[in-house]
């Protein structure tokens, strides 16, 4: 038995990017950052940034996009992603192939604004099966 599941609050790094493909194939990219607090051996407060390349597909996407035009998810805005771990190679600006991790969104929740982080929201949440 296996298990390949990822579960993330942070903020969005960036405004989402939707593309409408052939055969109503929709896909939504972002960055998200998420951010661990600690006390270093100094006593010296530290926040470290994890940055995450998340997708999404098809129904989860396409909620994405409306909730991008009503002005709800942009840039800052909080939420709850919940998804899989997929590895693949790139290639840079130089033709050099790279690996990188992004993550395959099944389920995303809006949990605050990007205008303030303390408002919350639980009003807004886009799952494949529901559509948003």
């Amino acid at each position: 038995m296996s298990l390949n599941k990822v579960m993330l609050i942070g903020n969005l790094g960036q405004d989402p990017s939707i593309k409408y493909l052939e055969n109503n194939r929709v896909v939504a990219h972002f960055s998200m950052a998420t951010h661990e607090q600690f006390t270093d051996r100094n006593g010296e407060r530290k926040v470290e940034t994890e940055w995450h390349q998340i997708e999404a597909w098809d129904q989860l996407a396409k909620s994405l996009d409306q909730l991008k035009m009503k002005g709800i998810l942009k840039k800052g805005t909080q939420v709850f992603v919940e998804g899989k771990i997929r590895s693949e190679i790139y290639k840079d600006k130089n033709g050099v192939e790279l690996p990188r991790k992004k993550i395959k969104a099944i389920q995303i929740q809006l949990l605050g604004t990007a205008k303030s982080g303390e408002e919350k929201s639980q009003d807004h949440e886009a799952t494949p099966e529901n559509g948003g």
